[in-house]
């Protein structure tokens, strides 16, 4: 627990809730409230940097401009807003579906989270950015930041003590905003939960993948293992059985970033899906990408020839799909009521005129003709692009969701994601702006990628255990430092980041969180220094409902309506055993993980691929994502906006539903193996 102390007024002070003159404050506004000073809750070893009271903290869209008070604390890990006036319901909700809420409250933000730091002034449009290495003026009327996540929180200095403004400005912009990823708070003392998902950085869990999916002709090698042969590949990688060690350490030269070509995923019939990088530019000899193509053919059981995609030249390029997010942020992030209601008006036209949903269809178009090429022609397949490390775990990605049911289960959608993604070295420091020094490589991959699984699951409603709520969560979550899945370049990053903690902290363990512990954590990791422990208002159940697919899980109870499948639940080879063992789980296991970690994973089964209309007609804007924040001015109703605001309905009547099927189902099996009269 942090030491920081302060001594505390005697009676309390006056708090002031209107930005703009005392007269306008809404009619159910006290004139004045005396609040005792509260101090922010803390994590282990953070720490508070700089404070600021009498702050408003208001949304843009309020044509009004009133806003709540409380006093503002930036720590090493947070901006932290303390008021003890009533949360706003919508934020309420957007906390609770979030992956941070085990150690952030409703008005935290991580400083991980910040984009840009704005200055405005009272009744003025105009914005300036500050810079952490720019000098501030000498007074400032009020704050904006732009979060990375697409929202937006602003602050008024109108009542602030005169110093306390520059202090936590100057704190917010040091810290927001570090030169190296380990400047960051990435550990908080306490060792997370397992998540119950292999890390895919030791020969175990690769080998247990090639047996799932039973790909002959791949061996798992260790020759990484001190990671000189390829700094962004893991310690482990699969490649052709046939290929020596000392081969592909001269193979690895020829290729960009040293990474030689390496087994994801391979299908019942031998055809194995592999990512590779591009030969380096300054090589014209393509003698070894030859070579290496010429093991992945011997590789297959028939020695049919691979299907060879270049990523590079058949999808947007990396600055593209920058350059249409970046017009997706400005229509989703207004300043006032009047851009607002502008952008509304032409809201469709301008999401086309941004091309993600055509960047999104391409992908989809990729993936789906790398998926029928394994499928239809048991073709093994090579995604090929410069380094192999963006677009190609996009296409390999999404290719396993189309084919493998495994990877449509939150279980295995966790490990296709530390597989394709934290493993094999996605840049996400870099693409995602982690640190200062990355605007000019930045691009959102992961927003890429979660919003072509969310057009996969609005044609196939019932197919995914997870729902679009969740992938939100995972969006938002890539810019939370203590989820260190999301935060780093490769796993060997991670491990220099660990050491040059562990060399600053040498008598306090280090202890890295991956994002899938959330759904192993039982309580709240904040800790208040007049209460203690914080308790634990997570709703955690209603996360878990909110992230499960009702969909599917009806359709997992509906499997059991077939003749005899309730027979067959005690016999432990049956299908109808194992639906309903990870039915008891879904149901059951509310502060636990949704599975049975302890259980193996079952053999690959190829029976049920997902067809997909990959046409622009097809899709839509992912408006739970991209609209998750806005916030609706004071004059709109509850009809308007069709574009906007509509969001989707929650489905606890849904979920009710269930649980009663569920209990009922629960009872008669329960008296009937009692009675021994199971049908």
């Amino acid at each position: 627990m942090s030491s920081y102390k302060r001594n505390k007024p005697p009676g309390g002070f006056k708090t002031y809730v209107d930005f703009v003159e005392f007269e306008e404050r809404p009619i159910d506004v006290p004139e004045e409230i005396v609040e005792v000073k509260a101090e922010p809750e803390l994590l282990p070893g953070e720490i508070v940097i700089a404070e600021a009271n009498n702050v408003l903290k208001f949304a843009p869209l309020k044509t009004n401009k009133t806003g709540i008070s409380g006093t503002l604390f930036i720590t090493n890990f947070k901006v932290s807003f303390v008021t003890s006036l009533p949360v706003d319901t919508k934020e309420a909700e957007l906390h609770e579906r979030s992956l941070q809420n085990h150690f952030l409250n409703v008005h935290d933000v991580c400083l991980s989270e910040v984009d840009s730091v704005n200055q405005f002034s009272e009744g003025s449009t105009k914005k300036k950015r500050l810079f952490y290495n720019a000098p501030l003026p000498p007074r400032l009327s009020g704050l904006q930041l732009v979060l990375k996540n697409l929202r937006i929180i602003n602050f008024s200095f109108k009542f602030t003590p005169a110093g306390e403004d520059l202090r936590v400005t100057q704190a917010l912009l040091h810290h927001a905003f570090p030169p190296t990823i380990d400047h960051l708070f990435l550990s908080c003392g306490h060792p997370p939960p397992s998540p119950g998902i292999p890390d895919f950085c030791v020969a175990q869990d690769w080998e247990r993948e090639l047996h799932r999916t039973r790909c002959p002709n791949w061996r798992v090698s260790k020759h990484n293992e001190f990671f000189n042969l390829c700094s962004s590949l893991p310690a482990v990688v699969v490649v052709p059985r046939d290929l020596l060690d000392a081969q592909l350490d001269e193979a690895a030269q020829h290729f960009q970033g040293t990474r030689p070509p390496v087994w994801c995923w391979g299908s019942l019939a031998g055809a194995a899906l592999v990512r590779m990088a591009q030969i380096s530019p300054s090589i014209t000899d393509k003698q070894q990408e030859n070579r290496m193509m010429g093991l992945v053919h011997r590789c297959h059981p028939k020695k049919l020839q691979p299907t060879i995609l270049d990523l590079d030249q058949m999808l947007p390029s990396l600055k593209d799909i920058q350059i249409s997010y970046m017009k997706l942020r400005e229509l989703h992030t207004p300043d006032d009521p009047v851009q607002f209601w502008e952008q509304d008006r032409h809201y469709y036209s301008r999401w086309e005129s941004s091309r993600w949903l055509s960047h999104v269809s391409k992908c989809l178009e990729v993936a789906k003709s790398a998926a029928t090429a394994i499928l239809l022609h048991n073709s093994s397949v090579i995604l090929q692009e410069s380094e192999g490390r963006d677009l190609g775990a996009v296409i390999s990605s999404l290719v396993q969701l189309l084919l493998d049911p495994h990877v449509r289960t939150i279980r295995g959608f966790h490990c296709l994601v530390q597989k394709e993604w934290v493993a094999l070295g996605h840049p996400f420091s870099t693409r995602l702006g982690h640190t200062r020094n990355q605007i000019e490589e930045q691009s959102p991959l992961w927003l890429l990628f979660l919003d072509c699984v969310y057009q996969v699951s609005l044609q196939h409603h019932a197919s995914l255990e997870f729902t679009s709520e969740y992938l939100v969560a995972l969006w938002h979550a890539a810019f939370c430092s203590l989820h260190s899945s999301f935060m780093f370049n490769s796993i060997s990053a991670k491990y220099t980041a660990t050491a040059v903690l562990q060399r600053e902290n040498p008598h306090q363990p280090i202890y890295l969180r991956p994002v899938w512990s959330w759904w192993a954590e039982s309580q709240s990791l904040l800790v208040s220094e007049q209460n203690g422990t914080s308790e634990n208002c997570l709703g955690k159940k209603h996360s878990r409902e909110a992230f499960l697919n009702v969909h599917y899980i009806q359709s997992l109870l509906e499997s059991l309506s077939a003749t005899g499948a309730l027979r067959r639940i005690r016999d432990p080879l049956s299908s109808a055993y194992h639906t309903w063992h990870r039915i008891k789980f879904l149901f059951e296991s509310s502060g636990t993980l949704p599975f049975d970690s302890s259980c193996p994973v079952a053999s690959l089964q190829l029976d049920t691929p997902l067809r997909i209309d990959v046409s622009l007609s097809s899709l839509k804007p992912w408006k739970d994502c991209f609209c998750a924040w806005l916030t609706e001015p004071a004059t709109l109703t509850l009809n308007e906006s069709e574009s906007l605001l509509k969001r989707s309905p929650p489905n606890s009547q849904h979920w009710k539903h269930l649980y009663q099927i569920y209990n009922t189902l629960k009872g008669h099996l329960s008296d009937s193996l009692t009675n021994g009269t199971l049908k």
